[in-house]
């Protein structure tokens, strides 16, 4: 990706599209499932999303990432929770809170796999004050029934992830928590609407202690032992921060920002809400105005979402340390292959060079100079000269001529029929090879052509008893390149379209006879349609089978336009 002289982002470039100071502050924040695989251009896709503050997550190049526009330039970033992953950089923000609860091990564990990112802005109230806000970007880990550890992972990053927070409110500034949550808060933020033991999984305890009183769901309100909960610590408060979305939109249902996309579930809005953007409770009364969710925008199985501040952002004269173009790998410019290894020195290249050179052949025409030190800088490149042929003035070029080749060795895939005939017609089956091939060149001279068409006719004339008992699996039509030509002899086959065409059918055709074919879909009970073919992926003794269902999406029970309840297994015969 080119880098931009105007570039004001972390860990990924963004072109600015303006520099003035803005009046309200909008922050956007996207699980965007791979930032190479988007099909939209990164740009225009931007900015028909608009915002000042782009927060991505999942990312796919091994780090979340902040985009910043110029106009909202941050004073400090920081990469990691803990503080360990930033303890020789520059214009840190710092307070991280007590982990006397964490062992140091956990803690390089915990900021190892590039889940957090922390910019800090300047912002100045309508009233006049001013203040620092803390943006912090993470991608929770997603929750793993199969691994306890993953789950214990989890918890322990929610603990830190409350800790750092907690700590930057303490220190007078304003924090604002979002991203990929990889959970849900209320019922109504998820299309299952299960309850019971599910409902009170401890990610869900967690992020309900963290909300204000008014924004906690009262089922799952209860007093955990801090000492015990593995999502908090002894030194975490909770109760400090407002679901923003929520807070502007207590009772809209159906706001969801992830889909399944193996069911197509997007398709009947059968999802759940795992992003959102988590605002302090005095930053809330102040200045958040508005919260959205782009269900609309595709390219990931998540949507972005966004929140509104009125307040103006004072920019930051020059950009923190962590931005991007200070980054080697993103500085515009090749990095040589000798800065990843020891670096030599000019007498050690010199003796190198000079070892190959004692090493070349004798007979050469020019032969490679030893090089000294003198003229080790000016040495560019050596040119071998073109060897000559005696008595000729030019070099000889290369003709282009069809040379016979076994069909394993031409670079294409070898027939399907080779491995299934018998011996006795192997030296038969490599000459139609050899002669498909070289009928199909577009370089071979007619001469050639007739050839070799007439050595493929006899041998389709006398070993005609030998090409029809091949294999019990294939029906080999042994049609030769003269068909449909009888009693003309004036007229020619087109060269290399009979044989290519042939033998693409006749290869389609041993394909299926070998393999069969499970037919025609059957229709769907529910709406009369063709199914789809599904595979059992979950370990279990029925991983690997297949099965056909509905090929529309999943949804409620009640929603008559989602994917109804045929299933049928696959019979292996």
């Amino acid at each position: 990706m080119k880098i931009t002289k105007r570039c004001r982002c972390f860990f990924i470039h963004f072109k600015v599209i303006c520099s003035f100071p803005a009046l309200k502050m909008k922050i956007v924040s996207w699980n965007i499932n791979g930032i190479r695989a988007s099909k939209t251009d990164l740009k225009s896709l931007f900015k028909s999303i608009g915002g000042d503050v782009l927060c991505l997550q999942e990312t796919k190049v091994t780090r979340v990432a902040n985009f910043c526009r110029d106009h909202v330039t941050p004073t400090n970033a920081e990469e990691g929770l803990s503080g360990g992953l930033s303890a020789k950089v520059e214009g840190i923000i710092g307070c991280y809170g007590n982990h006397t609860s964490f062992t140091e091990d956990e803690l390089k564990s915990l900021d190892a796999e590039g889940r957090a990112v922390i910019t800090q802005h300047r912002i100045r109230f309508r009233d006049g004050e001013e203040k620092d806000l803390a943006i912090i970007n993470v991608y929770c880990p997603r929750f793993d029934p199969d691994r306890e550890d993953r789950h214990q992972y989890k918890l322990r990053f929610f603990a830190l992830l409350q800790t750092r927070a907690e700590a930057l409110l303490d220190s007078g500034r304003h924090v604002i928590i979002l991203g990929d949550i990889n959970t849900t808060h209320r019922l109504i933020d998820r299309c299952d609407s299960d309850d019971g033991e599910s409902n009170k999984r401890p990610s869900r305890l967690w992020f309900n202690q963290m909300m204000w009183p008014e924004g906690r769901d009262p089922d799952l309100d209860s007093d955990l032992d801090r000492e015990e909960f593995m999502a908090t610590t002894p030194y975490t408060v909770g109760g400090k921060f407002v679901d923003t979305f929520r807070h502007l939109h207590p009772d809209e249902e159906g706001c969801y920002t992830n889909w399944c996309t193996l069911t197509n579930a997007r398709s009947t809005n059968y999802g759940r809400r795992l992003d959102y953007i988590l605002a302090d409770t005095e930053l809330t009364r102040r200045c958040v105005i508005g919260a959205s969710i782009f269900a609309e925008v595709e390219g990931s199985d998540h949507c972005p979402i966004s929140v509104d501040l009125d307040c103006q952002v004072i920019p930051a004269k020059a950009c923190p340390q962590l931005c991007t173009k200070f980054m080697p790998e993103f500085s515009g410019k090749q990095q040589k292959l000798s800065t990843f290894f020891t670096k030599l020195t000019k007498r050690d290249v010199e003796m190198k060079i000079n070892e190959k050179c004692e090493n070349c052949s004798q007979n050469r025409d020019e032969s490679l100079p030893r090089v000294s030190s003198e003229n080790l800088s000016r040495v560019k490149s050596v040119k071998r000269s073109p060897e000559k042929k005696p008595g000729c003035s030019q070099p000889m070029k290369k003709q282009k001529t069809a040379v016979v080749k076994k069909s394993n060795s031409v670079g294409k895939q070898a027939n399907l029929m080779s491995f299934f005939k018998g011996n006795g017609s192997d030296s038969k089956d490599q000459v139609k090879s050899e002669v498909a091939v070289s009928i199909g060149a577009n370089d071979v001279k007619e001469s050639q052509v007739s050839s070799k068409l007439s050595v493929f006719v006899e041998v389709n004339e006398v070993e005609k008893e030998d090409t029809a008992a091949t294999s019990k699996y294939f029906n080999v039509n042994s049609q030769t390149a003269t068909d449909g030509c009888e009693g003309s002899e004036e007229k020619k086959p087109e060269l290399g379209t009979t044989l290519v065409k042939d033998n693409s059918l006749s290869t389609a055709s041993a394909w299926k006879n070998l393999l069969g074919g499970l037919g025609p879909a059957p229709l769907c009970k529910g709406h009369q349609e063709p199914c789809v073919l599904r595979m059992v992926k979950k370990p279990g003794p029925n991983k690997g089978r297949q099965f056909y269902t509905c090929a529309r999406g999943e949804g409620l029970k009640s929603n008559p336009e989602a994917r109804c309840e045929f299933f049928k297994w696959i019979v292996k015969k």
